[in-house]
């Protein structure tokens, strides 16, 4: 009866599902273990080897990034997408780019300034891009390798879940409300969904003042930018080593010691060339080339996966995830809990897509094109852009002429990384989001108070709201351009959750509607007596392995 109904339901749901996460039993921590060796290895250009440093307050975390593209490294990925245009665009073959070659692209096309172009043809000059031209054009286009942001305004919704957790307001979640967890979780679950989201827990907003609203009307709520990174130092940067001093240095002798640094003294003394047992500003500088504390390779675009692939070659720290996912790791190192995740984002579809939702937007006559009045009040338009766009001339920008032109820009721009670094607060939301998906499942909520435990210090009863140690998110996203507004990665987003690849059946998958990796009876599109059958372990929910041995 189980098998026959799952045939049903396979036929009738279809082939092709919704992605479904994993379950990882929730609240349970993976004992440390030792890090094997990534087959990114192999794949990663030295050339691409970050140093940085994340500058925590109990001391400075070093981080080695070997990053790629499709198994490149992002040098050799921009060199390989300036060759390919300079191939497309060189009609006669002679390695250089004509004016009229040039204009072939959006990237390279200037405006028409016909007094310019007769005054240079009077001079008999023929102006020409040599490839090295080419390469500078797109490095201003498409901006550095690497760039860093932060965002530190996210560490708000840990506190709301410690708020909630709290119900008597003495700052100590105790037993009782440890135990009442899952309840209080659950009522948070304004959509009914069966999950309780990272953004759920956000405080509602007050109600609008009706006398105020009759005034004038409500003020809009600006995008919130990311800031560039202050927390996130290369180690090559030249003010670096000052920039430590004044962080740490608190008996001001101009020096860092073992304990300023939150280091043991053997790892202090691998970098004390002098060996006076403290750090001067030129020992400082060195820091890049001594042992990190931990080294990711980190493939933004990879070949034998979908999304991203994140491996870790070697760390001081001891892992907490269950290290069988592919765009994610959690890592427990003494000043702080850092994740590391990949934002699976298609650049290029991302900002053909927001574009053309602008483009329909401004064609307030449904013509199928844009004229200037149409335009007029754009300024983005009035800098030029019209005339970018127009590269046949007639006074007309279609659909097809901006969407070649955003993805002339958003290819240039796909070949960088944008390292994005969250703080998320003392660690009870993602403790209790034990597979990293932005939600607090069912599984999970009824884990909630083994999860919050584990936050435990100072092995006294109850959890304080800064026992436990900071957590970090620290994510990896391909850049990208937007034409209308500020580009993804500078838009301050909550930390990315990535739902885990799709596993059990294909009805399993299909009736897992909020995606969680578990069926609950509610979700369930069969009899009372198939439920229970499959529910093996009798916890009122059905596992991916449970559906598996569906017969």
């Amino acid at each position: 009866m189980i098998g026959s109904l799952c045939l049903l339901l396979v036929a009738t749901l279809g082939a092709d599902g919704p992605t479904a996460s994993v379950p990882v039993r929730g609240g349970e921590r993976s004992v440390a273990r030792a890090v094997a060796p990534s087959n990114l290895d192999s794949k990663i250009s030295p050339a691409d080897r970050r140093d940085i440093l994340l500058l925590l307050d109990d001391g400075p975390l070093h981080l080695r990034l070997h990053l790629s593209l499709e198994g490149i490294s992002l040098g050799e990925a921009r060199k390989q997408y300036v060759a390919q245009l300079i191939k497309n665009l060189d009609a006669n073959r002679d390695g250089k780019l004509s004016r009229e070659e040039a204009s072939k692209s959006p990237l390279l096309r200037t405006k028409s300034r016909p007094g310019a172009d007769k005054f240079l043809e009077g001079l008999g000059r023929q102006i020409t891009l040599s490839p090295r031209d080419v390469e500078q054009a797109i490095q201003r286009i498409g901006g550095e390798p690497v760039a860093y942001r932060q965002d530190l305004t996210s560490s708000q919704n840990d506190l709301e879940v410690f708020k909630l957790l709290d119900a008597d307001k003495s700052g100590i979640l105790e037993g009782e409300e440890l135990s009442a967890a899952a309840e209080l979780l659950y009522a948070k679950d304004q959509d009914y969904d069966e999950c309780v989201s990272f953004e759920e827990f956000f405080p509602p907003p007050p109600p609008p003042d009706p006398a105020l609203a009759a005034i004038a009307p409500l003020p809009t709520t600006p995008t919130p930018l990311a800031t560039v990174a202050d927390m996130v130092r290369d180690t090559k940067e030249p003010l670096l080593s000052r920039r430590l001093i004044r962080k740490y240095d608190k008996n001001r002798d101009v020096m860092l010691d073992a304990s300023e640094l939150h280091w043991n003294p053997e790892r202090l003394s691998a970098c004390d060339a002098d060996g006076n047992g403290k750090l001067d500003l030129d020992e400082l500088s060195k820091l890049g080339a001594e042992e990190p504390d931990i080294e990711l390779l980190i493939d933004l675009k990879g070949k034998d996966a979908e999304g991203g692939l994140i491996g870790i070659k070697g760390s001081r720290g001891q892992r907490l995830d269950e290290a069988d996912r592919l765009d994610y790791a959690k890592v427990s190192f003494q000043p702080a809990v850092v994740t590391f995740s990949h934002r699976n984002l298609d650049p290029i579809v991302s900002a053909i897509d927001n574009a053309m939702r602008q483009f329909n937007a401004l064609d307030m006559d449904a013509n199928g094109y844009l004229d200037r009045d149409e335009t007029a009040l754009r300024i983005r338009f009035e800098r030029e852009l019209f005339e970018l766009m127009d590269s046949d001339g007639d006074d007309k920008v279609f659909a097809d002429e901006m969407k070649r032109y955003v993805q002339a820009r958003a290819e240039p721009a796909a070949t960088t990384c944008r390292v994005n670094v969250y703080d998320t607060g003392y660690g009870f939301f993602m403790s209790l989001d034990a597979n990293a998906d932005g939600r607090v499942s069912v599984r999970e909520m009824r884990h909630a108070p083994t999860a919050l435990n584990q936050l435990d210090r100072d092995g006294q009863p109850g959890v304080s709201e800064k026992e436990p140690v900071r957590h970090f998110h620290m994510e990896f996203v391909r850049g990208s351009y937007q034409l209308f507004g500020p580009s993804e990665q500078l838009v301050a987003q909550s930390p990315a959750f990535q739902q885990r690849r799709p596993t059990g059946p294909i009805w399993f998958q299909r009736m897992d509607r909020n995606n969680d990796g578990d069926l609950t009876w509610n979700e369930f599109l069969g009899p009372r007596e198939v439920f229970d059958k499959l529910d093996l372990d009798r916890d009122g929910l059905i596992d991916p392995q449970e559906a598996a041995k569906a017969k």
